[in-house]
């Protein structure tokens, strides 16, 4: 019989969207099928043939925003969270992945744990060979999304987004809250992303609430109902004081929390092109800034700053994954190349591939 086989189509050795192809010899899954999160930037399949199963691991754009191309591959089921379902195309039919238990498909058996990332989000463990688990994107320090801890596998894929970044969120806090009291300040945030996380350290640290817009609003109500299963304990009833409490954005005022992330759409996109040439608010960026995006062209003018709120491991907590699952190949996605020479050192024993097929 075929020895299973870890293809990276994309999402290995550089940043990248997020797709993997499993073949077990008897079944070929698809681990993620996303675009960007550079303008334009979409995995090739038009070799990857015939696949019987698309898993997806949340419905975030770089890991579910290229589903037409499924015709490509078969136009395979595709399965995912209930909660992740609802990120996605209303035409398509989803089929349902557990938030956190196990399920069957194509005789496989597959487990799933909330990864502390995204709404609905999961890592996902396939039973093939010695054991895959796939992290997808993933937050251990996240304050809203749970966790669970995934089981051993001797092959691993994890979420290598930062590189060897080491700085832990709390110490970033600190810049933050210079930030948040030196005066009008505007965030571009993902809404189902860190913009609650934001929201609820402001709450927390007994600040004046955000200012938030109607896509901000929208994406609380959904987390602390329909979506709290993927929350923290006791993070819902927070979030309906904020949902209640939390002012609209009129003017430059308070810490301003809008949609989208990079600035090229929502209401982030119309304020940051209001304020472009004015002196105030401070516009800051707190993830990753795609090239050809507003987000770029003022954090390269100066006039918008980057600090990193993490919502990706940091290298010391990869190194303990790695570890707790016993992984013999450790496959680091969504990050950049270059530093390899660091990733080897950090998972040995364990061999370090990049974009290269992987035996399971």
């Amino acid at each position: 019989m075929t020895r299973p086989l870890l293809k990276p189509i994309s999402g290995s050795g550089a940043k990248g969207p997020a797709c993997f192809l499993v073949e077990t010899g008897a079944a070929r899954f698809m681990l993620d099928l996303g675009s960007g999160p550079r303008p334009g930037l979409w995995p090739d399949v038009s070799n990857v043939g015939r696949v019987d199963a698309l898993l997806l691991t949340h419905g975030n754009r770089d890991h579910a925003g290229a589903l037409k191309l499924r015709a490509g591959i078969g136009d395979p089921p595709v399965y995912a969270t209930d909660i992740a379902r609802r990120l996605l195309p209303r035409e398509i039919a989803v089929r349902s992945l557990p938030l956190a238990g196990s399920i069957e498909v194509c005789g496989v058996p597959i487990a799933a744990g909330r990864s502390g990332h995204a709404p609905g989000g999961v890592w996902l463990h396939l039973a093939v060979g010695s054991g895959l688990l796939y992290m997808g994107e993933h937050s251990p320090e996240s304050s809203v999304y749970a966790s669970d801890p995934p089981p051993n596998a001797v092959t691993l894929v994890l979420d290598a987004s930062y590189g060897d970044y080491d700085t832990p969120l709390d110490e970033q806090m600190r810049a933050f809250d210079a930030l948040f009291d030196a005066g009008p300040l505007l965030l571009p945030v993902p809404e189902g992303g860190c913009g609650p996380e934001i929201a609820l350290y402001l709450a927390r640290s007994h600040r004046p609430l955000p200012h938030i817009d109607d896509a901000m609003r929208a994406a609380l109500i959904r987390l602390a109902a329909a979506d709290r299963a993927c929350l923290r304990a006791g993070v819902a009833e927070e979030l309906v004081f904020l949902i209640a409490n939390a002012p609209r954005i009129e003017g430059r005022r308070g810490v301003m929390l809008a949609s989208r992330a990079d600035a090229a759409a929502g209401e982030a996109a119309r304020l940051a092109e209001l304020w472009e040439i004015e002196p105030e608010p401070a516009i800051v960026f707190t993830g990753y800034i795609p090239p050809g995006t507003p987000a770029a062209r003022l954090t390269q003018r100066g006039r918008a700053r980057f600090l990193r709120w993490n919502v990706h491991p940091r290298l010391p907590e990869n190194i303990a994954l790695a570890r707790a699952v016993g992984a013999r190949t450790v496959i680091p996605a969504f990050g950049d190349a270059r530093h390899l020479p660091v990733w080897q050192k950090a998972f040995a024993p364990a061999q370090v591939s990049i974009a290269e097929a992987a035996p399971l």
